[in-house]
């Protein structure tokens, strides 16, 4: 129970890696907001569960932001813990992809981290401290061919969480940022590129055999780095990237052959 009496905003909540994380820190004693654009989804999640609420929010707009902070607090008082797990991710080498799959990229995962971190700060603020956790990618410390728009994005997304921890601990704001880098990941987007393929069996055991381990994440796993990360238990670490990526990034690809 590491997190009784804490206050929790998880982007991208409703589905995925979010939805374990939320699922988690719920279980373990945190009030739990999900924020998310898919509005069945979301309120899904929270119907069984007293300790998780769902909040209306596009990661881009904010307005959104603000309305979501001003609910959390009137809530619960503060946040003290932030979750960016919203993503998208649509592959395409330079050539096939254009400026408008560049932007969509850049604006959830750039804009949206710096829209998310700059709200839980002034929240974070007003009660002493708190944890933002940013779900990175291992795309963005070696982003493959097929993945121009989200290995870049998702590097821009880095640099927001390393300025974020530089800040705030410049300015003595106890609010610590750390992200986590999941490899391939057994998540409702994995499964719709397996289920797009023409072999999916052969597709899983590419992605698989991607890892010195030779599997595929669960959820669960990423989840567990997330909350460590989320806790007291890391309260040295803030600008830290946290690999969930099964050995992959300690060895280099084979030729033409990207994550």
């Amino acid at each position: 129970m590491r997190f009784v009496h804490k206050t929790a905003l998880i982007t991208g909540g409703a589905d995925g890696i979010g939805a374990g994380i939320a699922l988690r820190l719920a279980a373990e004693g945190a009030l739990v907001y999900v924020g998310d654009i898919d509005t069945s989804k979301g309120e899904s999640i929270a119907k069984n569960n007293a300790n998780i609420q769902f909040i209306p929010l596009d990661v881009c707009d904010s307005e959104q932001w603000s309305l979501a902070m001003t609910r959390i607090e009137a809530d619960a008082g503060s946040l003290d813990i932030l979750i960016q797990s919203a993503g998208i991710s649509r592959p395409g080498s330079i050539e096939d992809v254009d400026l408008d799959e560049w932007r969509d990229h850049m604006r959830v995962h750039g804009e949206g981290a710096f829209l998310g971190c700059k709200y839980a700060i002034a929240s974070m603020k007003k009660s002493g401290g708190g944890a933002i956790v940013n779900i990175s990618s291992v795309e963005s410390i070696r982003p493959g061919p097929l993945f121009t728009c989200y290995g870049a994005a998702k590097a821009a997304q880095d640099a927001v969480t390393k300025t974020v921890a530089l800040h705030c601990g410049e300015m003595s704001y106890n609010i610590r940022c750390n992200s986590v880098h999941p490899a391939a990941t057994y998540t409702p987007l994995l499964q719709q590129y397996l289920q797009s393929a023409e072999d999916a069996e052969a597709l899983e055991r590419v992605y698989a055999g991607m890892q010195p381990l030779n599997r595929i994440a669960t959820v669960d796993e990423v989840a567990n780095a997330c909350l460590f990360l989320a806790s007291d238990e890391s309260s040295f670490m803030t600008g830290h990237q946290m690999y969930v990526d099964g050995g992959v990034l300690a060895k280099p690809y084979p030729s033409g052959q990207g994550a």
